[in-house]
């Protein structure tokens, strides 16, 4: 591949270690030669990818760089030539996951997963304000920017985003199972509540450590999430404020026009509520995620599984029980996986 890195790239920036890989592309860390700023290149290989895939990367890459908030991970430079490689240089968030952080912790309190849902809200009122679907909202793409105790969180992977006017809506199923929304299930016309929907769902791992909707029948997880059934259980949830309780409950609304805005996210008394929270019950959460119970969020806990889109629409429909297709990318995902190649329906979403 070295010899068909554009001469450019090479003249600017010094490449390094392997932190990702998949069937189409390779990232690497990278470093400025005159700088010495460090960042993450994801290389390419175009002649691979199909003719929605490579229309995905497009808008990908025009998406970011029309975003510019403190809180997304930041596109720095494109190299796109004739040649078969496309080269995206970004911003390399050392500080890793949000969960990983949560893990390493012996006390995880309802505070920090206050500021880690309102980081989110904003990026999201920005982002919807400007058009912009994530679609593929989840704990994995929630990442520190460097390894400080007050490190920044930064929203990473818009492979899924969308750009959509006021008379446009989505239709296609992407992302990830575990956080869609009732309506990406049941393959109608969605909007940019189905980004609020996966934040809910991020909210409530965050305050327990596993999600609201798993159970190890995947059809019956579907047919949880399109009846909004869930609660919080004890004892894990009886620590919890009942305003975060409440916050979720009004994320987690089935019908999408009755769901919050990010706006609403943002005014929720939740966010005023200034008492320290320090119960005991969130001493679960860390242990949770370290075991991985009944959570679908992290590649390493049900690596690979997939479902079609016909099969889950299906589902949605008729409750017919398919068999569940395997991913076939092939990619062997590090912790630096949210740079490598689209995880779930990528062929599939064009719109």
């Amino acid at each position: 591949m070295a010899d068909q890195v554009p001469t450019a790239f090479n003249d600017k920036y010094h490449t390094g270690r392997v932190i990702g890989e998949g069937n189409f592309s390779v990232v690497k860390e990278c470093t400025n030669r005159n700088t010495g700023e460090r960042f993450a290149v994801k290389c390419i290989n175009k002649d691979a990818l199909n003719p929605k895939d490579r229309s995905n990367l497009v808008q990908e890459i025009n998406i970011l760089k029309d975003l510019k908030h403190p809180n997304i991970i930041k596109l720095h430079d494109v190299y796109d030539g004739d040649g078969p490689m496309c080269l995206l240089v970004m911003e390399n968030a050392e500080g890793g996951e949000l969960f990983d952080r949560i893990i390493a912790k012996e006390y995880y309190t309802e505070g920090e997963a206050k500021k880690v849902v309102k980081v989110v809200a904003k990026v999201l009122r920005y982002c919807h304000a400007a058009g912009v679907t994530h679609r593929d909202l989840k704990p994995e793409n929630l990442l520190y920017a460097d390894k400080t105790e007050d490190s920044v969180i930064k929203i990473a992977d818009f492979g899924f985003a969308k750009l959509v006017t006021e008379e446009t809506n989505m239709s296609t199923m992407c992302g990830t199972p575990g956080y869609y929304a009732p309506e990406i299930v049941r393959k109608l016309p969605y909007d940019s509540k189905c980004d609020i929907w996966s934040l809910g769902v991020i909210a409530y791992i965050l305050l327990c450590g596993f999600p609201p909707f798993y159970d190890e029948n995947q059809v019956e997880e579907m047919r949880k999430i399109l009846n909004g059934d869930f609660e919080f259980v004890a004892p894990y949830f009886d620590g919890v404020s009942q305003l975060a309780k409440d916050l979720i409950s009004k994320m987690l609304v089935v019908q999408p026009t009755k769901r919050l805005t990010a706006q609403d996210v943002l005014d929720h008394p939740w966010f005023n509520d200034i008492k320290e929270e320090v119960d005991n019950a969130h001493l679960s959460v860390g242990k949770n995620l370290k075991e991985g119970r009944r959570l679908p969020a992290r590649s390493k806990f049900r690596a690979g599984v997939a479902f079609g889109v016909h099969e889950l629409t299906d589902i949605a429909q008729a409750g017919i029980t398919h068999e569940l297709k395997r991913d076939t990318s092939g990619a062997t995902l590090s912790a630096n996986s949210r740079y490598t190649d689209m995880a779930l329906a990528s062929s599939e979403c064009s719109c």
